[in-house]
């Protein structure tokens, strides 16, 4: 009561100081109100995606060491299964115990992947509805991924059939619908204070998943699975020309913004073609590695290229960072760089990723799993293809900036610190 009371004091203080008791005060949630709505959705989608990330790491290194153990040290042919592998006769022992062991990881890590999309959408409807919207987008979610079937009359018989899931799409949409219901609510619905737990234990959280089932079932699945599969039908019928653009557009997505909202937003669209097998992970795996190695790459070579250094002299040790977090799947090494000349540095790597994914592309990797680490390499098929694309993204990113920067510097438009 103290705080409260000396709260307000100061407050009345501060009114009469400032004259302001006869004046009305502009309030700063005035100004926040009138922020767009793009950036309110964009503040609320980061929320779902930062709490999604945590549930795709641990379900990609769980799903590696599945992958690695039957393939890459037992050497399983990749064409049979982990159970077939077991079931061949072939493994005794500890390497039998081995290929169980990757058998629970597999179950498992795809467990925890399956649960990314419903926590994304639980926590996004959560970031605009409160605690009480969380179940809903949870639910919401779920949908998105197992969608209800669908009954229809066929033949004179009543059947169900599994509709084409709305994932990424339909998540999106029924987290907003769902945040933005549980608010209206919130905010309408007024009980006396005896009823106040009846209404947040029960009576909104009923209505709100009632709305999410009705909205799911007649509406977003509907819609986002009509769009899931046009796309893939378009995808699919341009053949490589259309493999080709998914490519340029994958990588340019992945590598402009280094991990931020595009990066996941392009990353969990391309997650959803490679878990239904309809396109590869490459570019997007690619594209990760690409910028914080070619940059690193610049620091090494830009004295035998331009027989200077261009950088100052305090990227060059961020220059080796940056290779060995680009080497764990980590392409935020790069931005020590991009923020000291982002107008040089973004095109540059964002066009060496282009140019190592479509390399990757051309010469015939394929990786359907989505991990860019280097302990996920040899799951790639065609290795030398893939290692081949990186270093041709990395040549490419490297000679740009290198080129770019001596150029300023001969005209006079850079100065760097590098003690030559």
């Amino acid at each position: 009561m103290a705080i409260t009371k000396r709260s307000a004091l100061t407050g009345q203080a501060e009114n009469k100081n400032t004259g302001s008791s006869n004046k009305p005060v502009q309030q700063k949630p005035d100004i926040q109100e009138k922020k767009g709505i793009w950036d309110t959705l964009s503040r609320h989608v980061m929320t779902g995606i930062s709490n999604m990330i945590p549930f795709l790491i641990m379900g990609g290194l769980i799903l590696a060491f599945s992958q690695l153990i039957p393939y890459v040290i037992l050497s399983v042919d990749p064409s049979i299964g982990i159970l077939d592998a077991m079931n061949s006769g072939a493994y005794e022992g500890f390497n039998l115990f081995l290929l169980k062991f990757s058998e629970l990881c597999a179950n498992f890590g795809g467990t925890l992947f399956g649960f990314a999309i419903p926590m994304f959408a639980a926590f996004m409807a959560n970031s605009i509805g409160g605690k009480l919207a969380f179940p809903a987008g949870f639910i919401g979610g779920l949908m998105a991924t197992k969608p209800t079937a669908v009954v229809s009359l066929v033949d004179g018989t009543w059947t169900a059939a599994s509709p084409v899931a709305s994932t990424f799409l339909g998540a999106l949409i029924i987290a907003i619908a769902a945040g933005y219901f549980v608010k209206y609510l919130n905010q309408k619905m007024k009980v006396s204070h005896n009823m106040l737990a009846f209404k947040s234990t029960f009576l909104i959280p009923m209505l709100a998943a009632v709305f999410v089932m009705l909205g799911m079932h007649l509406v977003v699945t509907p819609l986002g699975g009509m769009l899931n599969s046009l796309i893939k039908s378009g995808l699919s019928a341009a053949g490589k020309a259309g493999s080709y653009g998914y490519t340029i557009a994958l990588a340019a997505a992945t590598a402009i913004d280094l991990g931020g909202p595009i990066n996941k937003a392009a990353g969990f669209v391309a997650l959803g073609f490679t878990t239904e097998k309809v396109l590869p992970i490459t570019a997007r795996v690619v594209a990760i590695v690409v910028p914080s190695f070619g940059l690193g790459l610049a620091t090494l070579i830009d004295r035998l290229v331009v027989k200077r250094h261009v950088f100052d002299k305090q990227f060059y040790p961020q220059g080796k960072t940056a290779m060995f977090l680009a080497l764990m799947g980590i392409s935020e090494g790069a931005i020590p760089f991009a923020l000291e000349m982002p107008k040089v540095i973004i095109p540059s790597y964002m066009i060496g990723a282009i140019c190592g994914s479509l390399s990757a592309t051309i010469f015939g990797a394929v990786q359907w799993f989505p991990e860019s680490a280097v302990w996920a390499w040899p799951l790639c098929q065609n290795i030398p293809a893939y290692i081949a694309g990186i270093v041709v993204g990395a040549v490419v990113t490297a000679l740009l900036v290198i080129f770019i920067r001596n150029n300023m510097i001969l005209k006079g438009r850079l100065t760097v610190d590098s003690n030559d």
